[in-house]
């Protein structure tokens, strides 16, 4: 790692965490509502799911392309604040144009839709960047950073399903620009004097090689002999490096099938509690109670991470969905459906912090942001795979047939993370520290 910076120019954890608690305000409502917006301006089926499908989509390309550009130039916060601005004027427009009873259709609302997406990526890219990197430096971990975020969307589910009526065509849009311009305004509490600190600390790519191997955990197969090509060379050679390397492929994999079927749960879930006939009122606390799971997960993830490598909690959160799925296949009775809500900590919340901590763990700190922007582009890709199919499967058969065939996908995910786990069995099977688990632990302090 490279020489500390200055305190002053170290986003604080304090900072981190209201931008975390701002950002997702916006995914709170963008998430349990959009569908039912899209539904009330006349998309269904294909045509709702192309559209819901332009946030992962963007995902594709925008976190690598995001990523590079923010290790090339040694920037985080400066891309948060100009995707904040980008998203909020986009929405700002969208709201405008409702007001007005402007009907954009599927061609107007497909751009917006885009366009928004483009904007979020790095949003959100580039704050699990600096959180990680801050929880390097600060000793407290990314999960109790993280968890703000998840507090936020909750509240947020709970409070846009009781007040915002989708059937509304303003209410949404202006709720959502709402929310990012309060992101935009937080983002100026994370300083950006500090940042190209690469070039500015005057480290020699050798002397950033030497350290980020010396932070790297040994481990055996493909793992540990695939680390050496990212020793050298500049940012997108080590980047095809790890692109080359086995293990690092089949996390990319596994991540593509387990989002994938994740997505039917962001695009059909409020239609599905709908259609069963789930009390309205409700629905925005269902989704709380999972995040609920998810922000306990975020909060005591410690432990779990260092006493387990990575993947293998990847393998556990997979298996996890895959049952998730299943019960929502086919229970109707909706307490028991709440009762179900809590495993989105193990289905989202457990997957994200592992996979985050892979990539801590796997990479020189030089390729951080390029590796995690891997990450989102294929897990993008399984979400826009899956919203292009969930649309139209749903329409077709209901949530029976849709979380049975997403239960089904997150069970290929399992074996290939279990494959994946075998690969890259560490040889010092206890604690990792200081590798990308410890930062997710509680009480760790970097010592590098």
């Amino acid at each position: 790692m490279p020489p500390s910076l200055p305190s002053e120019h170290r986003p604080s954890p304090r900072a981190i965490s209201l931008y975390y608690f701002g950002i997702f305000a916006v995914l709170g409502v963008y998430l349990p509502l959009f569908p039912s917006w899209l539904e009330a301006r006349g998309m269904q089926g294909l045509a709702m799911g192309a559209i819901a499908a332009t946030l992962p989509a963007m995902g594709l390309v925008a976190p690598p392309v995001f990523g590079l550009i923010a290790d090339s130039l040694g920037v985080r916060v400066w891309l948060i604040r100009a995707a904040c601005a980008g998203a909020f004027v986009v929405f700002a427009l969208l709201a405008l144009s409702s007001a007005l009873g402007v009907s954009l259709g599927f061609g107007g609302l497909f751009v917006a839709a885009l366009a928004f997406a483009f904007f979020r990526s790095p949003m959100f890219t580039m704050a699990d960047v600096v959180a990680v990197e801050a929880s390097a430096s600060s000793g407290i971990a990314y999960g109790r950073l993280r968890l703000w975020g998840s507090i936020s969307f909750a509240l947020m589910a709970i409070a846009s399903g009781a007040l915002v009526d989708p059937a509304r065509s303003a209410a949404f849009p202006a709720t959502i620009a709402a929310s990012l311009l309060i992101a935009f305004a937080i983002s100026w509490a994370l300083p950006a004097r500090g940042e190209a600190p690469f070039r500015r600390s005057g480290l020699r790519d050798g002397a950033a090689d030497a350290a980020g191997a010396a932070r790297a955990p040994a481990a055996e197969g493909d793992a540990g002999a695939a680390r050496s090509p990212t020793a050298g060379g500049s940012v997108r050679q080590r980047a095809r490096a790890l692109l080359q390397s086995h293990d690092f492929r089949l996390f990319l994999a596994a991540s593509f099938l387990a989002q994938s079927a994740t997505s039917s749960y962001d695009l059909c879930y409020t239609l599905h509690l709908r259609d069963i006939g789930f009390p309205e009122s409700l629905v925005g606390v269902a989704w709380a109670v999972g995040v609920a799971g998810e922000i306990a997960l975020m909060a005591f993830s410690g432990p779990l991470l260092e006493r387990f490598a990575p993947p293998t909690v990847l393998a556990f959160a997979f298996a996890g969905a895959s049952l998730r799925w299943a019960l929502l296949s086919y229970v109707r009775f909706w307490p028991a459906l709440l009762a179900i809500q809590p495993l989105h900590a193990v289905s989202f919340g457990m997957m994200w912090v592992a996979s985050l901590a892979y990539t801590r763990d796997r990479c020189p700190p030089e390729i951080l942001a390029t590796a995690q922007g891997l990450f989102s582009a294929s897990a993008g890709a399984g979400s826009v795979v899956g919203m292009l199919v969930w649309g139209e499967l749903y329409k077709r058969g209901g949530g029976a047939l849709t979380f049975g065939v997403a239960s089904i996908t997150a069970l290929i995910a399992f074996v290939l993370a279990v494959t994946f786990a075998r690969s890259t069995r560490p040889t010092r099977p206890t604690r990792r520290s200081p590798s990308g688990g410890s930062i997710f632990s509680v009480s760790s302090r970097c010592q590098e």
